[in-house]
């Protein structure tokens, strides 16, 4: 566990395509001495915080004045489990890209950087009492604990059906990091009529068809699926700008109601600590 905020100690690039795009982006990293993970695009600061969410549709979308930048929460569940609390990242594009639907990618680049720490802390935050946002039968709710605890529920038809796991070890379950996003093969006519997920294909997202995984070398894991939906929450979480401790527990939750889960923390000092 890291103890004071930190920063890369070295500057790299990354490019890749992006899911919903098809664009080609590039992303250089830098490091940052003010707290906190932030995109430059357009020659505009975009802090990657909750309150500067604007879309939750597919993907986390941050904006600010005419700039935005979407799909992050790999990249920040990315930057969360390489122990990184500040750092710029300045994008040619608006979409973060896809790489291989996981975070693994961005991991080994920030890894690969290496780490410098500063000597002030204000890293954790500590949640002091449950709470809870729904949306219909979804729901995902938060209780004090010491540690980052997280159970996720997800269902879906088959072949996938209800997957149910709990990482209690977060900060070294290395096979979150490596799972992919999915989608249904019957969404995919209606994402792409959306004008969605141009940079789409079998080698960054997983598939499911009716009665089998699509992809010719099917799942990395066998709870893939869940694994990916935990990563997407630890990415969506680390947009409070702190590392969360708290027993999180999640049925079908998504980007909206992981922002609205943050903005109800965020709504009184007395639902937090910070240290």
């Amino acid at each position: 566990m890291i103890k004071r905020q930190t920063t890369i100690n070295s500057i790299f690039r990354i490019s890749g395509t992006g899911l919903h795009s098809g664009a080609t982006v590039t992303l250089e990293f830098l490091p940052r001495r003010e707290q906190g993970i932030a995109f430059v695009h357009k020659g505009r600061i975009i802090p990657a915080r909750y309150d500067m969410v604007d879309d939750t549709r597919l993907s986390t979308m941050i904006a600010s004045e005419g700039a935005s930048v979407s799909t992050i929460e790999h990249l920040m569940a990315a930057f969360y489990f390489s122990g990184i609390t500040n750092c710029l990242v300045y994008i040619d594009g608006s979409e973060v890209p896809i790489l291989d639907g996981s975070a693994w990618e961005f991991y080994q680049g920030l890894w690969k950087a290496g780490v410098y720490e500063f000597n002030e802390d204000n890293v954790y935050l500590k949640v002091n009492r449950p709470i809870e946002t729904s949306q219909g039968d979804a729901w995902v709710r938060i209780k004090p604990l010491n540690t980052l605890d997280i159970t996720m529920t997800i269902e879906f038809r088959t072949p996938v059906g209800r997957q149910r796991k709990r990482v209690m070890d977060v900060e070294n379950a290395f096979s979150i990091i490596n799972s992919r996003t999915f989608t249904l093969m019957e969404d995919i006519e209606e994402i792409k009529k959306a004008g969605l997920a141009k940079g789409g294909s079998l080698e960054n997202a997983v598939v499911i068809g009716a009665n089998d995984i699509v992809n010719p070398h099917g799942l990395r894991y066998r709870k893939e699926l869940v694994n990916h939906k935990i990563l997407d929450l630890i990415g969506d979480l680390y947009t409070s700008g702190y590392r969360i401790l708290g027993k999180v527990e999640a049925f079908r939750t998504g980007h909206h109601l992981n922002n609205l889960l943050l903005k109800e923390l965020f709504s009184s000092e007395e639902n937090y600590s910070v240290y």
